[in-house]
């Protein structure tokens, strides 16, 4: 079935995403422990430049993200230091004429793309096998205003929960929770995220409050997952 159109969202600077890479027929994408940090650092490789991470949560066969794509000075800045040889066709393409937004979203696209097929890679040679491992195209929703992000940030932090993985989503080591409460910047961009609720405090208790109200009269039903 091909995906609806409101999750294809075209992907502009400065704006936020709700989005999820889904795995081919319930796929495993996460074996052992190690396999989360192969996938982070290769997310990291290959959109650390283009987006920051505002949450994340990765589970067996799918993983979660809130995105903020970055500015383009800062886009741009990054490109103007790549060898020539480095730069994609998409890139290129976008340095020819910035004022077309369709080649931007094809430049992030393109680099989403890239990471997908890398992670593929490891996990089939791992597994001795071939072909892709997750649904294309990646979903994703425009983050319209700041009560959705609100949302979508405990939404995906508490995904474990709701997948029955965990009893309570604090608990789940495979999320950005966790990181933002040590202020761990490696992966996330903890102090950003804390900054938008206000407090350490308040980001707690909003989650555990949105948490036990929506466990509680079940959480709204989401094509995300």
């Amino acid at each position: 079935m091909p995906t609806p159109i409101d999750l294809k969202a075209p992907i502009y600077p400065d704006c936020f995403y709700h989005v999820v890479f889904k795995s081919i027929d319930g796929l495993l994408l996460f074996n052992h422990e190690k396999d989360h940090c192969v996938f982070q650092d290769r997310f990291k490789k290959f959109l650390g430049d283009f987006v920051a991470i505002w949450s994340f949560c990765l589970i067996p066969n799918h993983t979660h993200f809130v995105l903020k794509i970055k500015s383009r000075e800062s886009i741009n800045l990054f490109l103007g230091k790549l060898a020539h040889q480095n730069l994609t066709v998409s890139m290129k393409a976008f340095i020819a004429n910035q004022n077309e937004e369709l080649l931007f979203n094809a430049m992030i696209e393109r680099q989403v793309n890239s990471f997908m097929v890398s992670y593929a890679n490891y996990v089939n040679n791992k597994f001795n096998r071939k072909g892709g491992i997750f649904q294309k195209p990646f979903k994703r929703i425009k983050i319209e205003d700041e009560s959705h992000l609100q949302q979508a940030i405990i939404y995906t932090n508490a995904n474990a929960q709701k997948h029955d993985l965990v009893n309570d989503f604090k608990t789940y080591s495979f999320s950005s929770y966790p990181l933002i409460i040590a202020n761990d910047h490696y992966f996330i961009d903890a102090k950003s995220v804390i900054e938008f609720f206000e407090s350490k405090e308040k980001f707690i208790r909003l989650h555990q409050e949105q948490v036990d109200y929506f466990y509680g009269n079940n959480w709204p039903s989401s094509k995300l997952e």
